[in-house]
């Protein structure tokens, strides 16, 4: 029996302002991170294909970028924090598209956290963590360039972000891999869970929209 080929991503959409959004149903993970965190390069490595620009200088990307990836599943590239230097206006307008985005997301979203990792949770990433559980969603850490560690450095940051994780409530537990796009560890792991992520969670799933009665 001839395998059955897997779904081939695309590109949807870029949004740069809040009216730019698209409606947002079903399973939507989305890819969020400081500017320098590597979100657009593990895209690609996932994809297996460049969709996602990469670009020399973090921060660059100020847009929302969606890409669907077969019929019910959509990852979405949302802009880095605390790197780039950004007028005062600028910030104002990501913060204005960022709170709606946030308002849209459908129930069951799934939050992917990028992190360099050999870093800790800073109190940036734990004010994010949590606003994010207030909206009821889930949080998972991706620490990215894993072929940095040597086994030693592995062995201590596991016993960090186990310690880390275990110390957040049982109703919102908080789960880590390492990934490198480089080397491709954890990239096939990741890329299974997210196509089964897209199986799980029904289209017609409802947004989060704090906004409704």
């Amino acid at each position: 029996m001839k395998k059955k080929q897997a779904p081939l991503p695309q590109i949807v959409t870029t949004s740069y302002l809040p009216d730019q959004l698209p409606p947002m149903r079903g399973a939507t993970a989305l890819f969020l991170g400081r500017s320098n965190a590597g979100k657009s390069t593990l895209l690609n490595a996932i994809f297996k294909k460049d969709l996602a620009r990469v670009s020399k200088f973090p921060g660059k990307t100020r847009s929302v970028n969606f890409y669907r990836w077969g019929p019910k599943l959509t990852l979405v590239d949302v802009p880095g924090y605390g790197f780039a230097q950004r007028s005062r206006e600028e910030r104002d307008s990501w913060q204005i598209l960022m709170e709606r985005f946030f308002d849209l997301l459908p129930e069951g979203a799934l939050c992917l956290l990028l992190m360099d990792c050999k870093r800790d949770l800073e109190d940036e990433e734990v004010g994010l963590i949590e606003a994010l559980w207030d909206r009821g969603l889930n949080v998972e850490l991706l620490l990215t360039k894993a072929d940095h560690l040597n086994q030693s450095d592995r062995e201590a940051r596991k016993r960090a972000l186990d310690r880390q994780c275990a110390a957040s409530k049982p109703e919102n537990p908080l789960t880590w891999r390492f990934v490198s796009a480089k080397t491709g560890e954890g990239i096939d792991a990741l890329r299974r869970h997210l196509l089964h992520y897209g199986k799980e969670i029904p289209i017609s799933a409802p947004n989060h929209d704090s906004l409704r009665p």
